[in-house]
């Protein structure tokens, strides 16, 4: 019974690392950059959704919206938009930009504890708390029902606009050639531009949803992100699936392993089911098929 009620509980926290995934895993399509910035945006989003508890919950979510854009460009700007054109290597190119981008998230908590201070902080729901039965004694909360929810829409988004809007073929053909796209006529420089102003909006709606189910505080920066990237090399960062069932398998053990052994053990066994993933699906569960091997 306990392990079945832990299961549920990670369906939550999954969710959770799966939204932020989602985030990390469409600017890693985009731009090739593992941007480790989108947890402290999340959290940043969240802090900021907590303080605005006194409007009415749509209109917060769509004020946040609005500034999520225009913070997505903003983080673009202070921190890989400078990286362009100084390698000419790509994977030095890559490096420089992971070392900016966590950088950045230091930065990021650093500005969420000298704004909110380290208190954990919620924001008016949705959809009002309550604990629904699903017999046998085992029990979910609207919260959860929420963030199942967000994933699905948050994914069904970015497929959308990758997979089968004219600027998401404009973005992976950047991603994929930025000469050729270049010479096709697509503008490069704002390409990565709509790039991070669409992951500001998404690490904002990510951020609100957080803030209304779990709480954020300045501390989560790292543990969420570091849940994120778990779920995204798990699950593979070529398909919009991948991040979303790699953050559901790493909620999971977290939480039933927590139950038993506590928050170290649970560290622990989530980083050795990466390791033996890795050994078997060296790009995760959910690789493009289309890609090609090169070398």
């Amino acid at each position: 019974m306990r392990e079945l009620q832990s299961l549920v509980n990670g369906v939550g926290l999954g969710a959770l690392y799966a939204l932020v995934g989602l985030a990390a895993a469409f600017v890693l399509r985009v731009t090739k950059i593992m941007n480790f910035a989108v947890g402290g945006i999340v959290v940043l989003a969240g802090l900021f959704a907590a303080s605005s508890s006194g409007l009415p919950p749509a209109l917060r979510l769509i004020l946040l919206l609005l500034v999520g854009a225009p913070a997505g460009v903003l983080v673009h700007l202070v921190s890989t938009r400078w990286l362009e054109g100084r390698s000419q290597r790509p994977q030095e190119h890559d490096l420089g930009g992971v070392l900016v981008t966590v950088a950045l998230a230091t930065a990021l908590q650093g500005l969420g504890y000298l704004l909110f201070g380290s208190d954990l902080r919620y924001a008016t729901s949705v959809v009002p708390a309550a604990t629904l039965s699903l017999g046998g004694g085992i029990t979910v909360t609207t919260g959860t029902i929420l963030l199942v929810a967000a994933v699905a829409l948050g994914g069904v988004a970015s497929w959308f606009v990758l997979e089968r809007s004219g600027l998401g073929r404009a973005l992976r053909a950047v991603s994929d050639d930025a000469t050729t796209a270049r010479l096709s006529g697509v503008r490069v420089s704002t390409m990565a531009y709509l790039a991070y102003a669409l992951l500001g909006v998404l690490c904002f709606f990510v951020g609100d949803v957080a803030a209304e189910v779990v709480g954020v505080t300045p501390d989560n920066v790292f543990h969420i992100i570091v849940g994120a990237l778990f779920g995204l090399v798990i699950g593979g960062g070529d398909r919009i699936v991948g991040p979303i069932v790699g953050g559901l398998i790493v909620g999971l053990t977290e939480s039933v392993v927590n139950a038993r052994g506590g928050q170290f053990t649970a560290t622990v066994a989530q980083l050795g089911l990466v390791l033996v993933i890795l050994l078997v699906a060296p790009r995760g569960l959910f690789p493009d098929r289309t890609s090609r091997a090169v070398g």
